[in-house]
């Protein structure tokens, strides 16, 4: 009763992947000659998120100095706006 789709190669490939992913996430290593190029990349790029955190903090305080800076001149009265003048001007007359 049961059709073979043909999907089952693919299956099979698929999670012979996924175990092998799952391996390395949990720190297996598959080829023992991996370690020690490992270990060296690892030497190597210790301070990488540091750099990252330092870019992404630079670019929050530029965004956020930008959005203060909008916000704020929009909030400043400004002295020769029209319509301050006008109500002034109206006020005075009363």
């Amino acid at each position: 009763m049961e059709e073979d789709n043909g999907t089952e190669p693919w299956h099979r490939s698929l999670q012979a992947m996924l175990d092998a992913l799952n391996q390395t996430l949990h720190g297996a290593i598959l080829r023992p000659s991996t370690l020690h190029n490992a270990s060296t990349r690892a030497s190597r790029d210790d301070n990488a998120y540091l750099y990252i955190l330092f870019v992404m903090t630079l670019f929050a305080a530029t965004v956020g100095s930008l959005i203060l800076g909008y916000t704020r001149s929009r909030k400043v009265d400004k002295r020769s706006d029209p319509y301050h003048v006008y109500i002034k001007n109206r006020v005075s007359m009363i």
